[in-house]
């Protein structure tokens, strides 16, 4: 009678844990999913108005992939792992592009032209990595995330080489099918025929028609994803 006792008490104590995990992972689900709404900022549309930049104004550099890392990072809750506050982190190398850069009188970053391939994003986790590729970004379908500038914002008004110049970078970032306005925060500097810096941005899954995953309310990711570029480039 006593190990009926102890063994059904056992039992009661195991579904009062898993009633109470579940009502936890329901409502912390229910939390981060009233943080998901954004409202998608649209294209930008490009006016073409007064003299256009001559190309001979404009010194291009080309990305070198060896050299540049394109990395996201989205707060995740994992809680029957026990990690509630975990960032989940992935990066490539798989990046393609150029840019043209005038460092003379007025300088001028123009013409940028980005292209990642989404399918060899890598975290620490190959399940995460899986699901993302053929749940989130469905990459057989959509494989490339592509960037072109349209605008700078709060370059200097004259550059020494070697100097780290601070400046907004904005244009049109397409992923998933779907076209969105970027702006890129940029930190960077021209060492005789080398680019390096680094580039970062806050986007929205949502924006780009992702559903942020969501496993059962057990494992939880947010909308909001932070974009990281850090580049090398070289003349060409």
């Amino acid at each position: 009678m006593k190990k009926r006792y102890i063994l059904l008490a056992g039992i009661g104590l195991v579904l009062v844990i898993i009633v109470a995990g579940v009502l936890y992972s329901t409502r912390f689900a229910s939390a981060v999913n009233q943080t998901q709404t954004h409202v998608a900022p649209g294209a930008i549309t490009v006016t073409v108005t007064g003299t256009s930049i001559p190309s001979t104004d404009l010194q291009t550099f080309q990305i070198v992939p060896a050299q540049t890392t394109a990395t996201y990072s989205v707060y995740e809750n994992l809680i029957f792992q026990n990690k509630p506050n975990n960032d989940a982190i992935g990066t490539t190398h798989s990046i393609q592009g150029s840019f043209g850069i005038r460092t003379s009188a007025s300088p001028l970053v123009a013409t940028m032209n980005i292209k990642v391939d989404l399918r060899t994003l890598q975290s620490d986790s190959s399940r995460r990595d899986n699901y993302v590729r053929q749940n989130a970004l469905e990459t057989d379908s959509y494989p490339y995330a592509t960037f072109v500038s349209v605008s700078t914002q709060g370059l200097p008004s004259s550059y020494t080489d070697g100097q780290t110049v601070h400046f907004q970078l904005t244009g049109n970032l397409t992923m998933h099918g779907k076209t969105n306005k970027a702006v890129f925060d940029v930190q960077g500097k021209v060492v005789g025929k080398t680019v390096t810096g680094t580039a970062t941005s806050t986007i929205y899954m949502t924006d780009y028609g992702i559903q942020p995953p969501n496993l059962a309310n057990i494992a939880i990711a947010q909308n909001k994803v932070l974009i990281t570029i850090t580049f090398t480039a070289n003349a060409a």
